[in-house]
């Protein structure tokens, strides 16, 4: 996601590593499952010298005072160069406890070390039996001695304790009171490995390396000028630290790096099921590898949203970390079934020339493969370490029963007018009975989209000078996410985003678009886009198109149908995308749009209603004659602006699919504090805390998409395939959160979210309704995965 403002910065950064990263070291990088001291320590000291190796550290204490962006620029940067990482412990987690809650004598002493590479530590919080309950830990130290001649003597045990075997110094947990309440009698000590009493003994994973190990202390003697801070608040330091590290483990650089290697053995390992097919061009498996991408640009939309925004909520490090620790596991099994038979050859510390005579080169060889069973087994660690799971959904849970949100996008002064009156509007349309939607009258709604019109929303997005009320997509999408708040049901796409688009950019005169715009605008007629056919699947876009019309002398013949037109029960004209034929019936001819009467001789409707109440209509065109000025587009003009079209209602719809999760959310958590069973409320059940926590999660992977598939617009890139695949990526992401927070909704509102009475209820056929509108999930998850690479 590097922006043009950012070129020069990325240029620095890559000049830097190619000159100074040595190659044998960042081949290591990229196949070492367990980092050495000496390169961990070795890429610290590298940056150190271009003074970029706390990039994250306040400039006093040695950082480059780096914006946000700028940092995680140079993460993927060092990631991507195949750089090892640095002693995390270190860099990342003490650091800046020392630097935040540290003596000066303290940041003197240690900072300097851990910034120049000279240093190594590990962290020592985890203990057997305890696990991510931290505040059951029962290390002791007792204080012997006064002034400067005063020690901690420290006894316990502590376990998983990342690359212990290889470090200086132990940053750790223990308990200095017994008898205060249990986080408050937590200590954060830091203590020298070599110091007399302290044994290590290395764990072998499942992956046969040692990286995990067991600290045994016995009568540790520590200085207490060792102490950070003050005696009993070594529980807040710890959350203080765990922080960082969550954000840290959402690993998006680390996923970016995993993806491009699944591509490159994908490419070259042969499919299993169709002879002389690579595995990256074996539909079934593309399609997993599109979802897993897809997955990763909604992480990183979220991970950038947070520096942006400069979130600060407590919610992100913990929804970041299981998502980014999931997608990571997902990636490196596809990297394991790509090898075919040799998912299962064991060989996790050597190259493939290490490997020697035992690796057989053949069609599924790949450089990195030896070590790839090896990561896959490592990496299963990845929803445990830095707090599992389990513990950051509890985490999510208890803060948002406690009334805790994540930071919202900022709106300007004017999106906030148009965001509050469009939710006075939805509120109104909230009141009206079922009765009048399922009914499909398309009089009724005739008249509920006269007055969705007096609100001047229908002019949104469309120039002034054409008699609409200007703004922006990104203006236009913060009223469409609140008419979704709403569960507002009316087909804003069809009639009203795609339709004034399509009208805006007609090949007509001025006047004549003014005019047709006008009317679209004061509701006086409707527009509807119909552009979908029965044999298309559901799939929308130009290419799909198997409508006629046939050119006459004095203006065109239209024969074909469309399905499923939104709004075209109650629409005055149909705006048509039809191939252009000069002569006998020709699939390759060039697709040209009409705008076509509701009531010309020919044109058949076929009314019903969608399951969330908008009216809808099926068409039949048999020989429609229609004037020469029918016409609103042609050639390859009518192609980009009917996909254009179809990308703009795409997009807003998932900003009122977005706002409509917001309310099923909610509504789902306050009816979890007020409804009470075995006379405790259910937000106590720890199994629906889970559920309500994975809702949230994504509901904001599904914000962080929207607001990317928004810039991707706004931007007016005129590399368009970027901008189909971010909007694709988004429909298929945000369709996929919506049936899973849709159906939690119901599910934990229970009977009463099965009533129809119930707002649940209509809310989750709106999703339904959402999942199917502008191609479902897999029509856009297969075109993702059809345009490929940027």
């Amino acid at each position: 996601m590097s922006a043009p403002s950012h070129a020069d910065f990325v240029a620095r950064i890559r000049a830097y590593l190619g000159e100074h990263l040595p190659p044998d070291m960042a081949a290591r990088g990229r196949r070492d499952v367990h980092p050495s001291r000496e390169d961990m320590l070795g890429i610290t000291a590298i940056l150190s010298r271009a003074g970029w190796s706390v990039p994250h550290w306040p400039e006093a204490h040695g950082g480059p005072g780096w914006s946000g962006m700028q940092r995680y620029l140079f993460e993927e940067e060092l990631m991507l160069a195949g750089a090892p990482p640095n002693n995390i412990q270190g860099v990342s987690l003490v650091g800046p406890v020392i630097y935040t809650f540290g003596t000066q004598a303290q940041q003197a002493r240690y900072l300097a070390p851990i910034r120049e590479g000279r240093e190594f530590w590990a962290q020592g919080f985890s203990e057997p039996g305890s696990g991510s309950d931290l505040a059951s830990l029962r290390t002791r130290a007792v204080r012997e001695g006064e002034g400067a001649d005063a020690v901690y003597v420290v006894n316990g045990q502590k376990i998983w304790t990342s690359q212990a075997f290889m470090a200086d110094m132990l940053f750790c947990l223990v308990r200095t009171d017994t008898q205060a309440k249990a986080q408050l009698g937590i200590s954060f000590l830091l203590i020298p490995m070599r110091s007399p009493g302290v044994r290590v003994r290395p764990i072998q994973s499942i992956d046969e390396g040692e990286s995990l190990c067991e600290v045994f202390l016995d009568d540790v003697r520590v200085p207490a000028r060792n102490l950070v801070g003050e005696e009993g608040r070594g529980w807040d330091y710890a959350k203080f630290l765990l922080g960082n590290e969550r954000v840290t483990t959402a690993d998006v650089p680390r996923n970016k790096r995993y993806l491009a290697a699944l591509k490159a053995m994908a490419k070259n390992a042969p499919s299993p099921s169709r002879h002389g097919v690579c595995l990256y061009d074996e539909p079934v498996f593309r399609q997993r590898m599109a979802r897993l991408e897809i997955d990763l640009i909604a992480l990183e939309s979220a991970a950038v949203g947070t520096i942006e925004l400069d979130d600060h909520s407590p919610l992100t490090p913990s929804a970041l970390k299981i998502h980014g620790t999931e997608l990571m596991q997902g990636l490196l099994e596809l990297q394991v079934e790509s090898l075919g038979a040799h998912g299962a050859a064991f060989f996790p510390h050597e190259s493939r020339a290490e490997a020697g005579e035992r690796w057989l080169p053949g069609p599924g060889d790949a450089p990195d493969a030896p070590g790839v069973l090896a990561e896959y087994l490592f990496r299963r660690a990845a929803t445990i370490y830095g707090g599992s799971t389990e513990i950051q959904k509890n985490i999510i849970a208890k803060l948002l029963f406690g009334g805790r949100q994540a930071v919202a996008s900022p709106v300007s002064e004017d999106q906030a007018q148009m965001q509050q009156s469009a939710e006075r509007f939805a509120a109104l349309w909230r009141e009206t009975s079922w009765r009048d939607f399922e009914k499909g009258d398309a009089d009724l709604a005739r008249r509920r989209w006269l007055r969705l019109a007096d609100t001047g929303f229908l002019g949104l997005g469309i120039d002034e000078t054409m008699g609409g009320q200007g703004g922006s997509l990104d203006d236009l999408a913060v009223v469409m996410a609140a008419l979704g708040r709403g569960g507002v049901a009316e087909p804003l796409g069809s009639c009203c985003v795609s339709a004034a688009h399509l009208l805006a950019t007609a090949e007509w005169p001025s006047q004549r678009r003014r005019e047709a715009l006008g009317r679209l605008v004061s509701g006086e007629q409707v527009f509807a886009f119909a552009h979908l056919e029965v044999g298309d699947g559901g799939a929308p876009g130009a290419r799909s198109v198997a409508t006629r019309a046939a050119a006459m002398r004095d203006g065109f013949v239209l024969d074909g149908a469309k399905c499923a037109v939104m709004g075209g029960a109650m629409a005055e004209f149909f705006i048509v995308p039809a191939r252009s034929i000069t002569g006998a019936a020709d699939a390759a001819a060039p697709v040209a749009l009409f705008l076509v009467p509701a009531g010309a001789s020919g044109v058949k409707a076929h009314p019903y209603r969608s399951v969330d109440g908008q009216v809808v209509a099926d068409l039949s065109f048999e020989r429609v004659e229609l004037a020469s000025d029918a016409l609103i587009a042609s050639g390859d003009a009518a192609a980009l602006r009917i996909d254009e079209a179809i990308l703009r209602a795409t997009a807003m719809a998932c900003a009122q699919a977005v706002g409509t999760m917001e309310t099923l959310f909610g509504s789902t958590l306050d009816y979890l504090q007020t409804r009470r069973q075995f006379g405790a409320p259910l937000a106590s059940f720890q199994a629906l805390q889970h559920r309500v926590a994975e809702m949230y999660g994504e509901l904001a992977l599904s914000r962080a998409m929207l607001r990317r598939a928004v810039a991707a617009l706004e931007s007016r890139e005129p590399a368009m395939p970027s901008r189909e695949r971010i909007v694709s990526a988004g429909k298929s992401r945000i369709g996929r959160a919506a049936f899973f927070v849709r159906s939690q909704s119901v599910q934990l509102h229970g009977g009463i979210g099965m009533t129809q009475e119930c707002e649940i209820g209509r809310l989750f056929k709106r999703l339904h309704a959402f999942e199917i509108e502008w191609g479902n999930g897999h029509h856009h998850a297969a075109r993702f995965a059809e345009m490929g690479d940027d």
